[in-house]
Order: C-alpha cells, then sequence, then structure tokens
C-alpha cells in the first residue's frame, strides 16, 4: 500500500494515533523476539512462517519511518530560520501498511458474538474430578473441554448432554460413554470463535477452571442466558 497525498501537520488527533501506532509496533516487535528467543519461528507451519515474514517486515519499517520522522524534526528545529527545502518525494506509509496488514488478518476479525465455555469432566459417582484417559500409546487424558457456540441452552441441554449426539464435540459424547459426566465450569460472553481458539492453545483448563480449584460451583446454562438477555446482551 503507498501514499500518494502531502504529509499532513501533526495535529492532536495524529500524535495520538502515532502513539497507537507506537505501541502496536512495540507489542509486534516483543512478539517476534520472544518467538526468536524460543526458537518458535522455525517450528511454524509455513503460512504462519511467511505471515511473521511480514510482519517483521512491516514492523522494521515502521521503526524507519519512526526514527526518519525523530530526525527531519530535530533538523527542522535546528534550521528555522533557513529557507524551506523542496518537498520529498512521498513515498510508502509503513505505519498505515502495517495498520491494514493486521485488519486483514484472520486473528483480527470480529467473527460472530458468542459463548465460549469450559466443561469439566466429573465422576458421577463421588462429583470429584475425573479425567478422560484416551486410549492412545501416550495415555492422554482430557479433563476439560473447551466450545463455543452462540446458543449456549442448546449446545449443553440438547447435544452435549444427549448420548446420541454425533456432531461437533465427539470428545464429550466418548466421556459420556465411558461413564464420566460433566459441568459447566466457566463462561464468557460475548466472545468470538477466535477467543476459544486462543483459550485452547494457551493450554491448562485447569487454570480457569473453578471447580477443579474450589474458587466456584457449577453453571447454569439457563440461568447465565437469562441474565444476559435480562442485561441486554452485556456482559
Amino acid at each position: 500500500m503507498t501514499a500518494a497525498v502531502q504529509t499532513p501537520e501533526l495535529t492532536p488527533a495524529t500524535a495520538a494515533d502515532s502513539r497507537a501506532v507506537g505501541r502496536v509496533v512495540e507489542l509486534a516487535s516483543g512478539l517476534l523476539m520472544l518467538l526468536d528467543e524460543h526458537g518458535i519461528t522455525g517450528r511454524l507451519p509455513l503460512d504462519a512462517r511467511a505471515q511473521a515474514s511480514r510482519l517483521r517486515h512491516a514492523v522494521r519499517l515502521a521503526i524507519q519511518a519512526t526514527s526518519a520522522t525523530s530526525a527531519t524534526s530535530a533538523t527542522s528545529a535546528t534550521s528555522a530560520t533557513s529557507p524551506p527545502a523542496p518537498a520529498a518525494p512521498t513515498g510508502p506509509d509503513p505505519a498505515g501498511e502495517l495498520r491494514a496488514w493486521i485488519a486483514a488478518q484472520p486473528w483480527a476479525q470480529p467473527g460472530p458474538v458468542g459463548w465460549v465455555y469450559l466443561l469439566c469432566f466429573r465422576d458421577p459417582a463421588t462429583g470429584e474430578h475425573q479425567p478422560l484417559r484416551g486410549n492412545g500409546c501416550r495415555g492422554q487424558f482430557a479433563g476439560h473441554y473447551w466450545g463455543w457456540t452462540t446458543d449456549l441452552v442448546r449446545r449443553i441441554s440438547r447435544e452435549h448432554r444427549n448420548p446420541r449426539w454425533s456432531g461437533p464435540g465427539r470428545l464429550v459424547q466418548v466421556a459420556l460413554a465411558a461413564g464420566l459426566t460433566f459441568e459447566l465450569a466457566w463462561l464468557e460472553y460475548p466472545a468470538t470463535l477466535g477467543r476459544e481458539r486462543r483459550l485452547k492453545r494457551q493450554g491448562s483448563a485447569y487454570r480457569r477452571c473453578p471447580l477443579c480449584r474450589g474458587t466456584g460451583g457449577p453453571l447454569d446454562p439457563v440461568a447465565a442466558a437469562a441474565a444476559v438477555l435480562q442485561a441486554g446482551g452485556a456482559r
């Protein structure tokens, strides 16, 4: 993306926008530094590595543009009485390119609003937390299930609690078939599908489970949905 307009004067709104862009650049630089420090970049999928490379290039351009702007401001301050120099040709707008690139990424899209929820697998006899043990060679355990839905009551009551349900969320049906039950432990609304994916990637659902940590009890999906509806959709 290129800009073919004259450089605007720095107004309070432009200054605030510059600070916001600077903050984005700072966060992006920190993310890239962590990826490099832990050797994660080389293990990313090919498309993710390509996106990281584009982000690195955009950050570099934004930093260069900031440095050039600072140097120009210093030069202007020391030569206020000198005749004005010819205007330099307008080049690319790195900050604008960075904003456009971020806005175009899938994880930056708002998407439909719904519920992110956490199910905690329990032993129906004792009521205690009981992970589902997998049949894989490594004996993996699944103690929780992350999900996202636009209809919380239908998802929990009519799908997850239906042992004959064959749609998404097969892990819950496997847990029911193994003799376990579950409780609705944690909710977040409003939330996008991308929010659920980020929580999954963070791992260790135990940290967010009030039932496992003893900081709360099971939630009622009907009461939760009614509370949100009564509040006009607010969290």
